[in-house]
């Protein structure tokens, strides 16, 4: 009975060692090639590792855990349906409106997003920020941007080259806004994920720089959207907040 209760104690704590152990797959950018980070326990091992160390720009780099990439998968699929949904019910320049951001969400990859600071340096001064790893992960690498997309219900959408002091107003001149679209405000998604609203209309404006590796919203405007898509605009901001850097 003791060797019984010795052997069982021993499994369970092995299964424990197992559940707790880390695996970190590293994705690098244009590249199908990968590698495995193995039994790191916490996240300064991690980016500290020969995998990662000098070879991610960190405010871009993103770290996403299975099940939460199921669940940011799922709501991709349901937000690109309920756009499909309205443009079927629409025609003209409505129409054309919504299937340019079908078109462009389309092309998006999205992920699991885990909202924590990776720089090595920052986790090393705040030693909170360490946080546990247990289980699987996928972390893709960047280099570190010189663009900022613009997205949403606008013309000639895509990346354009980034500049230093670089006004949010000033990325969107020359470029139409689609029909139906937010006059006069922008989301501006950070490479790390956070979102800031910017007034961007002439009575409104206020300065607000963007970093590298931004992506610029135009959602729809109140008006334009039907009753039951109230909340689309901040459905695809949390796409794009999840997205796969490329």
């Amino acid at each position: 009975m003791r060797i019984s209760l010795f052997l069982t104690a021993m499994a369970c704590g092995l299964t424990s060692d197992a559940l707790a152990a880390s695996q970190v797959i590293v994705h690098y950018p244009h590249t199908a090639a990968a590698a495995v980070v193995k039994d790191a326990e916490r996240l300064l091992q991690l980016t500290t590792s020969p995998a990662l160390a000098q070879r991610s720009w960190w405010p871009g780099t993103v770290i996403a855990e299975p099940l939460a990439s199921a669940a940011a998968q799922q709501h991709y699929r349901q937000t690109l349906a309920r756009l499909r949904g309205w443009a079927a019910s629409e025609q003209g320049d409505r129409a054309a409106a919504v299937n340019a951001v079908i078109q462009q969400l389309s092309k998006v990859r999205v992920t699991g997003r885990q909202f924590t600071v990776l720089d090595p340096d920052w986790i090393r001064l705040h030693p909170e920020a360490n946080r546990r790893l247990e289980g699987e992960y996928h972390l893709y690498t960047l280099r570190r941007p010189d663009t900022v997309t613009l997205m949403g219900a606008i013309s000639n959408d895509g990346k354009t080259s980034w500049r230093p002091g670089g006004d949010t107003r000033d990325y969107l001149q020359g470029h139409t806004r689609l029909s139906g679209a937010e006059m006069n405000q922008a989301i501006v998604i950070a490479p790390d994920g956070a979102t800031q609203t910017v007034p961007v209309a002439y009575w409104n404006h206020r300065h607000v720089e963007v970093m590298p590796g931004s992506t610029i919203f135009i959602g729809f405007s109140r008006p334009a959207l039907p009753d039951e898509l109230r909340d689309l605009n901040s459905q695809i901001v949390t796409i794009l907040t999840q997205r796969v850097p490329d």
